[in-house]
């Protein structure tokens, strides 16, 4: 009895094992291979889906001949299905000096306190003359076209007899010349004149001021180098401070800057501390009754500058003034890049890098499928760049699948130069497509599974025959044994 409940047992167990072998084989024979980051469907097909760059097109857009703007792809990824693009605006011209005919007049302060102070061991009157004939020969060399005249003012010498408080306070060292030399060697010469005790600053600006010449197409400079605040006019006044001096200096500046001539002043080594005992104000608010301040001054540009500032406000600050260049800024710019709608609704966008210049959008203006980048002023040989990606979604529009597809359908760019309005646009575009292979894998199962595959369910079907072959063979050698 136990024998036999023992054979049944054996034969249950047996028959349990060689079925679960072939649902478990079966099962595993019917399995199909999913991508499951791909589009697949009931009947055993999955899709393999890739971007493709079609045409690497540029989108580029030659604004004003001052500006160049281009639009590609800078990088790409066919499985990943992304596409990097890069905009960059670039302004191609470079700082251009304007070969004009100019027409400048030094007006220097050669009273006798310019002789008193010392600046590296000359003179603060040898300082000037210094760094103004530095600044002469860099204007010459940058512009053959200037012509450069030279005055020097103090007041005369009333121990001499001479009468002070006149035009004749100040003389004209060179009239306006085109011979470096000569206008250097009137500026040297002003080291050896005689210096008088006041300053009339009225005289030297009227006999500038009566030396320019009325070409056309001529810019006029006048350029003021002084160490104090005027005591004389040309009205016979003088000695004194403020009142009438003061607006008659102030007065002669005003109607030469009417007349067209920019005025360009220094004030050097102003004493901002002491009082003046006539009028109880120091020399830094007398003067400031006359040129103004730095901020707001009467002339076009004026400095109050220390003795060690010189050299560097001269020949630097005032060359720099004085130089006429073109203007070849680009300024106001907006760039505003349009999406086909096909791109909106299939792909993320996303900035790779803010720009380097300007600021962008935060998003897709989804009014008008676009992106604006706004750059407020992009100087000579600057460039701007600006980096977003495109990746394909994953529950895109199967209708898309091998169109080639425009990643924009315009780009637009407007700014100005020298006030004029520039506008400019393409409909060029780097294209883009999406392709989607089907693969059938739905195939027939074969008897037995293939070499490397349901490995597993193979093995329990061998084992499970081996054990009811031995069972069977154990079962017949008993029974014969009885």
């Amino acid at each position: 009895m136990i024998k036999t409940n023992f054979k049944k047992l054996l034969f249950a167990f047996t028959l349990f094992v060689f079925i679960f072998g072939i649902i478990t084989s079966v099962y595993a024979t019917n399995q199909i291979s999913i991508n499951t980051n791909e589009i697949t469907d009931t009947n055993s097909i999955y899709a393999s889906t890739t971007l493709e760059l079609v045409e690497d097109n540029i989108c580029h857009i030659d604004f004003g001949g001052i500006g160049e703007f281009e639009k590609k792809i800078t990088e790409f990824n066919e499985t990943q299905k992304s596409a990097t693009l890069t905009l960059t605006f670039k302004n191609i011209k470079s700082v251009e000096e304007e070969q004009k005919n100019v027409e400048i007049f030094f007006v220097i302060d050669n009273s006798y306190s310019m002789t008193q102070d010392y600046v590296d061991g000359i003179t603060r009157k040898d300082a000037v003359i210094k760094s103004a004939n530095s600044l002469i020969e860099k204007l010459f060399t940058s512009n053959p076209n200037v012509k450069i005249g030279v005055v020097g003012f103090s007041s005369l010498d009333t121990t001499a007899g001479e009468t002070e408080g006149t035009i004749n306070d100040a003389k004209l060292q060179i009239d306006l010349s085109n011979s470096k030399d000569e206008v250097t060697n009137a500026v040297s010469n002003l080291s050896g004149l005689k210096t008088g005790p006041r300053t009339n600053i009225e005289a030297g600006l009227t006999i500038a001021e009566d030396n320019f010449s009325s070409e056309e197409d001529t810019e006029r400079y006048l350029v003021l180098l002084t160490d104090g605040v005027p005591n004389n006019a040309t009205d016979g006044t003088f000695a004194t401070y403020s009142g009438v001096v003061a607006s008659r200096t102030k007065n002669k500046l005003e109607e030469i800057k009417e007349s067209g001539v920019s005025i360009i002043g220094a004030m050097i080594n102003l004493d901002s501390e002491t009082i003046e005992p006539t009028t109880n104000k120091t020399y830094r608010e007398l003067s400031e009754e006359i040129f103004g301040t730095v901020e707001n001054p009467t002339t076009d540009v004026y400095y109050y500058i220390t003795d060690e500032d010189i050299e560097n406000t001269i020949v630097n600050d005032i060359y720099e003034d004085l130089i006429v260049r073109t203007d070849n800024t680009l300024k106001n710019i907006t760039i505003t890049d349009y999406f086909p709608q096909e791109i909106i609704d299939n792909f993320n966008f996303e900035y790779v890098s803010s720009p380097n210049i300007g600021t962008v959008s935060q998003k897709i203006d989804t009014s008008n499928n676009s992106i604006t980048w706004n750059i407020e002023l992009l100087s000579e040989g600057e460039i701007a760049t600006l980096s977003y990606k495109l990746t394909l979604k994953t529950d895109y529009d199967q209708d898309i699948i091998e169109k080639i597809l425009p990643t924009n359908t315009k780009v637009e760019i407007t700014g100005e130069n020298n006030n004029k309005k520039i506008t400019q646009n393409s409909t060029d575009s780097p294209t883009i497509r999406v392709n989607y292979e089907q693969i059938d894998n739905s195939v027939s199962p074969d008897p037995f599974p293939q070499t490397g595959e349901n490995t597993i369910g193979f093995i329990i079907i061998i084992f499970t025959l081996a054990i009811i072959i031995i069972s069977r063979i154990a079962y017949l050698k008993k029974s014969s044994n009885k």
